[in-house]
């Protein structure tokens, strides 16, 4: 390509790919949310993990079924059409009156947001600077969600007038929406008359699909238990054991050694999941990309999955040693650390399927279970005692290291995981194994063959 052609084309997938990730992890509201009824917003927040997973399935699925068939046009049109469902989705949502349902109208927003992102990969990946501008809008529409947290309940009926403490943020924007729309666009157009890179396959590789979908599912389930039953010892380490499993028999189900990047980011969402947090201020946003990019860039020249893992490991467990410590420099420390594995970690394994790539990279977006019990944490404990007069509810603390210990357990898993997948497939991906899958070859971010 020409490198208009790649500038254009990496612009496109830094915004479309942030707005598409806005849209798939946080949940849809609007002007009019507070006003809604308690029973709708609680519905949305209750159904908003499985929306989430969904969404990322649609994203695996969508990225196996284009690269399959090898067509550059059909991945852009793809995306251009999620986009355009976007679109309308928060078009028709600004014009609702406050009946509309937002569970339905946030797992449209979710669906769509999951087909943009698997479109856009099959489009982009094969090339190195599109694959950074879409690693990175992945990453920042994370950041961007952590400016902005998810809105909760809060009081809700406490004076008998169901005023809950739903804030409205609108994200993603619309003219941000209209801005990728435009963008994919004018990236549909010029690439109408590109050649398909391979030979369309007739056989669909199912292998990307299971694992996706038993990660997903298993991800979700453990998120939503310990959101619920985070005081019991059994449970966590059930959790632990079942997240660990899940990511080493996805990693075993992908060809050759594309399921190491599922081991690391596996491991890194869990101690992201602890050591994030719960609300950055803006004016970290552009620092902490700042900080990813670099790590990408690293990544692309010294990457080495296990080292990742370690240094990740070493995270989770100052994580738990800080627990207790308000120390601001402690928390700005800590998120800059992790802005720089997780660029480091995307780039640090180069899985060789796009679909791979996908379903790695958009682990970021599942709750997991460390997430589960972080929620678990935060809410305390309820116990009812019963009185002379009265029921009393009272709150019991909980450990709060408790989630980043059980972090630091799920990433010493993710390392015996990839020790045991390397000893598994001593040898690296061939040329056969890829034709084996029914997916192209393509070049990792950061390929001195790729762009």
């Amino acid at each position: 390509m020409r490198p208009y052609q790649v500038a254009t084309e990496t612009i496109t997938a830094l915004v479309a790919t942030t707005v598409a990730g806005l849209s798939l992890a946080m949940p849809i509201d609007f002007g009019w949310t507070s006003n809604t009824s308690a029973l709708q917003l609680d519905l949305m927040a209750y159904t908003l993990p499985r929306a989430i997973g969904a969404g990322v399935l649609v994203a695996m699925i969508s990225a196996v079924l284009i690269t399959t068939l090898g067509s550059i046009v059909i991945a852009w049109s793809t995306a251009l059409g999620g986009l355009l469902a976007l679109t309308v989705n928060h078009i028709f949502g600004h014009e609702s009156p406050p009946v509309g349902a937002l569970s339905t109208m946030n797992f449209i927003d979710a669906l769509a947001g999951g087909l943009v992102l698997g479109a856009l990969g099959a489009a982009v990946l094969h090339h190195r600077l599109p694959a950074y501008g879409w690693t990175l809008g992945v990453i920042t529409s994370v950041l961007l969600g952590s400016v902005s947290p998810i809105p909760h309940l809060g009081g809700v009926l406490k004076d008998g007038s169901g005023d809950s403490a739903w804030e409205a943020m609108d994200m993603p924007p619309l003219w941000m929406l209209e801005t990728a729309l435009v963008l994919v666009a004018i990236g549909t157009l010029s690439n109408r008359n590109r050649k398909p890179a391979e030979r369309p396959s007739i056989e669909l590789p199912l292998a990307p699909i299971l694992a996706g979908v038993v990660l997903v599912l298993v991800t979700v389930a453990s998120a939503e238990w310990l959101s619920r039953h985070g005081d019991s010892f059994a449970g966590v380490g059930l959790a632990v054991l079942t997240t660990v499993a899940t990511a080493l028999i996805a990693a075993m189900l992908l060809p050759g050694r594309d399921g190491e990047l599922v081991l690391v980011i596996v491991g890194l969402a869990a101690v992201g999941s602890s050591a994030l947090a719960a609300e950055l201020p803006a004016w970290t946003i552009p620092v902490a990309v700042a900080i990813t990019v670099f790590g990408m860039w690293y990544g692309t020249r010294r990457g080495a999955p296990m080292t990742c893992l370690v240094l990740i490991l070493l995270l989770g467990l100052f994580t738990a040693m800080t627990a207790d410590s308000d120390w601001a420099v402690l928390t700005v420390g800590g998120t800059a650390v992790l802005a720089w594995l997780t660029g480091y970690g995307l780039t640090s394994a180069n899985p060789r399927f796009v679909p791979n790539r996908v379903l790695a990279t958009l682990i970021v977006f599942i709750p997991s279970a460390v997430l589960g019990l972080r929620d678990y944490v935060a809410r305390g404990h309820y116990a009812m005692q019963d009185s002379s007069r009265a029921v009393v509810c009272t709150v019991v603390s909980e450990d709060t290291s408790a989630p980043a210990w059980t972090a630091s357990l799920i990433v010493i898993g993710c390392i015996v995981g990839l020790y045991a997948l390397r000893r598994n497939r001593s040898g690296a991906t061939t040329e056969a194994e890829a034709s084996a899958a029914g997916t192209p070859v393509t070049e990792p971010p950061g390929s001195a063959a790729a762009g």
